[in-house]
């Protein structure tokens, strides 16, 4: 009877590229639940309700697709599957197929699927690679001395 029921396999609850064994969801806003006021999390948060204020997480943060956050968004990853109404700022950020977000975006790493809406501005993180600068050869092409 319980065994029989199949998972869902569209919104994840485990974040797979987090290295910490510890990947669980352990904070839940579940579909109906309404929270006032800012909230942080230090564990991974999945939010499938609705959030009126600020959204803080240590660890990952996934706005399910009935979730919804009025309010800005921080966090180490965050996966929208749902609404944000509010500026994004994530080492990682992914906008599922039926994710929608209104405001800018600060991050390392930002993938959208095909449908995924973005109204807002994005900033990529510069990295720190070491660039070599080509000089301009142009500089140094001097005319040829004649020989006679």
């Amino acid at each position: 009877m319980f065994g029989s029921k199949q998972q869902k396999t569209s919104e994840s609850t485990t974040f797979i590229s987090s290295k910490s064994e510890d990947s669980q969801i352990k904070t839940l806003i579940s579909e109906g639940c309404r929270f006032d006021g800012n909230l942080f999390s230090p564990t991974n948060t999945k939010i499938e309700g609705l959030v009126n204020g600020n959204l803080n997480g240590e660890r990952g943060l996934i706005i399910g697709k009935n979730g919804s956050v009025n309010g800005d968004v921080s966090g180490i990853e965050v996966v929208v599957y749902g609404t944000i109404k509010g500026n994004i700022r994530a080492h990682s950020i992914e906008i599922k197929s039926t994710g929608i977000v209104q405001g800018d975006i600060e991050t390392d790493s930002l993938i959208i699927e095909q449908g995924g809406k973005l109204n807002g501005g994005v900033k990529m993180k510069e990295t720190h690679t070491d660039v070599v600068q080509q000089p301009n050869t142009e500089a140094f092409n001097l005319p040829e001395e004649s020989s006679s």
